[in-house]
């Protein structure tokens, strides 16, 4: 019987980006780590439940998910608004983070690993943070094992289930509201997500005198050393805006395609990357979290969609691909609102700010 049916009958101050968790030990506490919030995060293939009530049927709902009641929903915005009509389902409270993978790749030795693990496991200090660099095709491999050994149905969420839960019953275009409500004042950046000013505005303030280099081999200032504050991102001419984060929380100098520099074409950037890149413990922003409370909707790491589209921003413009939704610490924090930025990766690829999490299916 399908578990879903089986029932009737604060804000925080950015000062540091250098985010690792101090978990409890599994043996003392019967979870594999905890989130930031304190919220102990189980084993993938645990059976416990908690009851939710929708209108008068009471639902059991997985201890690491949360349900999202049937009905209707907008989604999309402006002149692209559809309503659609989604039966009830459960969904992560969290991103699957490195310790729920780790006890995956454990019972699927078959499975490589994530390109910045070494030896076998995740960076230490990195439980409790999201996955990142799993292709969609080990991600809805990691869905079918958690159903094989629950026995429920378990996926990687659609679009629109994702976005459903995301935007909560009013609609909003990041999970607390209609605003970014990010503010950046005397080196202090206040935010409810992690994105691309959380990394600017710590290193500007803590490392503004660290030497850098920028380090892609296309670019003609490749080899060329500066420090953080001084890292530029340079136009074809020469002029060049130099890294820095506005009142409102935008970010200057991170990224120039065109002459490879900014903040991402150092070997700073490179650094982070190899270690999973500057994500934060799920759950480190309580006030971000959605009305139906799922958590890193916003930033921190982008999540696949089991739903394909013809992709109309970032590199993969034009051709037909995966959806990923939600941002991450890379990203803009324009690029981490809850509705579809027209973003997505080729499903059998794995990406250094691409992570996921599972949808429960009636």
């Amino acid at each position: 019987m399908n578990l879903l049916h089986s029932t009737l009958l604060v804000l925080f101050a950015v000062t540091i980006p250098a985010f690792a968790d101090k978990p409890k030990l599994a043996s003392s506490t019967g979870y594999l780590t905890t989130a930031a919030n304190g919220v102990g995060i189980p084993s993938p293939i645990s059976k416990k439940t908690h009851p939710v009530m929708d209108g008068k049927r009471s639902v059991e709902v997985p201890e690491a998910m949360v349900y999202i009641p049937a009905g209707k929903s907008e989604i999309g915005e402006g002149a692209a608004v559809t309503t659609v009509d989604l039966s009830g389902y459960c969904f992560g409270k969290f991103p699957v983070t490195n310790a729920e993978y780790k006890a995956f790749l454990d019972d699927n030795k078959s499975i490589d690993g994530p390109s910045y693990w070494k030896k076998g496991t995740f960076p230490e200090g990195k439980a409790n943070h999201p996955v990142v660099y799993v292709s969609l095709t080990d991600a809805a491999a990691y869905a079918r094992w958690v159903s094989v050994k629950t026995g429920w149905k378990f996926a990687i969420p659609t679009s629109n289930q994702w976005e459903k839960a995301a935007r909560g019953p009013k609609g909003f275009l990041y999970p607390w509201g209609n605003s970014m409500d990010a503010e950046y004042k005397g080196g202090v950046l206040t935010t409810k997500f992690n994105f691309n000013a959380v990394t600017a505005a710590y290193y500007l303030k803590n490392r503004p005198t660290l030497e850098v280099t920028y380090d892609n081999p296309k670019s003609k200032y490749h080899g060329t050393k500066t420090t953080v504050e001084k890292i530029a991102g340079f136009d074809a001419s020469g002029s060049s805006k130099q890294l820095s984060v506005s009142a409102s929380g935008n970010v200057q100098g991170w990224v120039s395609h065109d002459t490879y520099t900014g903040f991402i074409y150092t070997d700073l950037f490179s650094s982070l990357n190899d270690k999973g890149g500057n994500t934060s413990p799920v759950g480190n922003y309580e006030e971000g979290k959605s009305s139906y409370g799922c958590y890193d909707m916003a930033g921190n790491g982008w999540n696949w969609c089991d739903t394909t589209i013809q992709a109309t921003n970032g590199a993969e413009k034009g051709k037909s691909v995966n959806e990923i939704r939600g941002g991450s610490w890379y990203a803009t924090g324009r690029s981490c609102r809850s509705v579809s930025i027209g973003e997505g990766r080729r499903g059998s690829g794995a990406y250094n700010t691409v992570g996921f999490r599972i949808v429960m299916n009636p």
